[in-house]
């Protein structure tokens, strides 16, 4: 289920859990497994993020948009 999750989902869910750390009400065993979940969150987040990174940008003229985009319209078929 947690592989399901919105990069937004993911965030709230990893500040939920530093403020439940924070506030020092948490058990030590209940910690661990909140740290655990935060390590598949924050891998969530940054695989997300590294994605992102490989999309073309869509704005004109921006760096890494896609060289294929304006073919087409000037392509004449033999």
């Amino acid at each position: 289920m947690i592989d399901k999750v919105t990069f937004d989902q993911a965030l709230s869910r990893l500040e939920e859990i530093s403020e439940l750390v924070r506030k020092k009400e948490v058990s030590l065993e209940n910690s661990l497994d909140l740290l655990e979940e935060s390590i598949q969150l924050a891998a969530i987040c940054n695989q997300q993020v590294d994605y992102t990174a490989w999309l073309p940008q869509v704005e004109d003229g921006a760096p890494g948009q896609a060289e294929d985009e304006s073919l087409g319209e000037d392509t004449v078929a033999e």
